[in-house]
């Protein structure tokens, strides 16, 4: 793969956004085809933030933390679907929103500070917006971004239902925070 195509330089996507926008978006889908392909040989070594997540959350025992854990496949599942060539251009603002909340050091629950409970955030702006992208996009599509052994809908659900209980009223913060609201 050529970084040309990596960093997407030529595709019609990056039209989406403002010129001044592109450089950061061409960042994060850098960050997210790290994470959807993992076979990157002769491209620029972009950080593997799927991995860093597993490794982050891989011991964490305390509140919330059957979702806690799920933060590495929902962040790839976001990854897979931006690469997809099937995912329609109007959908890509809304997963690329997901996967720069995601690796946003300044959120509204900073991992910094709150540790593995601090991605909270990160999975309720990612599991609000699934539930936009199920109304809107086919399910083939969205089960073949989905890697993890769990059902999609069922974790997202859980997701969800356990973000929304963390946050409270924050969520609206998230959600304007992710471009999301």
């Amino acid at each position: 793969m050529r970084w040309s195509t990596v960093t997407g330089a030529g595709l019609p996507f990056m039209e989406l956004f403002p010129a001044e926008q592109r450089a950061a978006h061409s960042a994060i889908f850098v960050v997210a085809v790290r994470a959807a392909v993992p076979d990157n040989a002769g491209m620029f070594e972009a950080p593997d933030y799927a991995t860093s997540l597993r490794n982050f959350v891989a011991d964490y025992q305390g509140a919330r933390q059957q979702a806690v854990r799920l933060a590495p496949e929902v962040f790839t599942f976001f990854a897979r679907l931006l690469v997809d060539p099937r995912l329609p251009r109007d959908a890509r603002h809304v997963v690329t929103s997901v996967l720069a909340y995601f690796v946003a050091p300044d959120d509204v629950m900073p991992e910094a500070e709150l540790g593995p409970l601090g991605l909270m955030d990160d999975l309720f702006a990612a599991s609000h917006a699934y539930r936009t992208l199920r109304r809107e996009l086919p399910t083939e599509l969205l089960h073949a971004a989905w890697q993890a052994e769990e059902d999609l809908d069922e974790a997202m659900a859980m997701v969800h239902a356990e973000t929304r209980a963390e946050l409270g009223k924050r969520t609206k913060d998230v959600l304007r925070m992710a471009g999301l609201g």
